[in-house]
């Protein structure tokens, strides 16, 4: 049995598509950052991703978490600068044995 919800209207597109995805058999932990990513490359949303409001000096900072349930894996980052969809680098955190938080300036030696 599978489930996703969202919060936010503007994640309605990206559920629907992971969703379907979901019921076709795809990996939970795959549809949930689809449905993440749909969300960050709208240009229009001004509160996350491609269209994130910029900071005082003109840069857009993007944070994200990603969690896998089964296995407990997880990664997070914050204040990524251009980088467009956070949620997958913080998908590829969550495979690594160390560094699955990285911040600030921890970020930039994590690319």
């Amino acid at each position: 049995m599978w489930g996703i919800i969202a919060t936010w209207r503007m994640a309605l597109e990206g559920v629907g598509e992971s969703a379907s995805a979901l019921a076709a058999g795809s990996a939970a932990t795959t549809s949930v950052v689809d449905a993440v990513v749909a969300v960050e490359d709208f240009p229009f949303y001004k509160s996350v991703g491609y269209g994130g409001l910029p900071t005082e000096n003109g840069e857009v900072e993007l944070d994200a978490a990603w969690m896998d349930g089964d296995t407990l894996a997880f990664g997070a980052v914050g204040n990524l600068v251009d980088i467009a969809n956070p949620v997958k680098v913080a998908q590829a955190l969550g495979r690594q044995r160390y560094n699955s938080l990285l911040v600030g300036q921890g970020r930039e030696n994590g690319r």
